[in-house]
């Protein structure tokens, strides 16, 4: 990453506000159509088993995937839901995804921290997004959650995390943030080793 881009990011930071577009503008334009590695890579496809696997519902009516970068785990959520709405940060990445041809899927470029691109979801899954924000903005995006998610409806919290990262929010900080709302109760939660990492996940009904 660019000094001046590093630079930028940090305060931003220090000013309260998490990544932006830019952040990740490099990574596409030098990735291709695989920017993050996940479509030849055992992992990332047990990590997507993973997730599905943690699913409370065989099939839900109207979704919403935050931070669906090229479409790798939208493809594969396309198949559990009638209609779903995948949206990104990244107009690159957007543009790839698109060229999927899901049917029931509606790409769109969007920054939650402004706004949720829909309403009245049944389910929703923020999948290694909420730890780019700093901690003030996703007090406002889980609160919107809440406003945008129907009684009943399922919220799914997904984080790879190294220890010792920096210049990230840690994901203790969102889970401490739902179970402590009383919008959420939580109903599942899983962990598994991800190379050096830890994968954890947790499952949470709008109240």
């Amino acid at each position: 990453m660019p000094a001046l881009t590093q630079w930028r990011r940090r305060l931003r930071w220090l000013l309260g506000r998490g990544w932006s577009a830019q952040d990740f503008a490099a990574r596409y334009a030098a990735g291709g159509a695989d920017a993050w590695g996940y479509r030849n890579s055992p992992q990332h496809l047990a990590r997507a088993d993973f997730i599905l696997a943690a699913l409370p519902a065989e099939r839900f009516e109207r979704a919403l995937e935050v931070g669906c970068a090229q479409g790798f785990l939208s493809e594969r959520l396309a198949t559990r839901v009638d209609r779903l709405i995948a949206c990104d940060i990244s107009p690159e990445a957007v543009a790839l995804a698109k060229q999927a041809g899901l049917t029931n899927v509606d790409f769109r470029v969007a920054d939650i921290r402004r706004g949720f691109p829909g309403e009245a979801f049944d389910f929703c899954l923020f999948s290694d997004v909420l730890y780019y924000l700093a901690p003030r903005e996703i007090d406002a995006v889980l609160d919107e959650a809440a406003m945008k998610m129907r009684a009943g409806g399922c919220l799914v919290v997904v984080n790879e995390w190294r220890a010792g990262a920096k210049g990230l929010t840690s994901p203790q900080y969102s889970f401490a943030r739902l179970d402590e709302s009383a919008d959420w109760r939580r109903t599942d939660a899983r962990r598994t080793p991800f190379g050096e990492a830890e994968l954890s996940l947790a499952v949470y009904r709008r109240v």
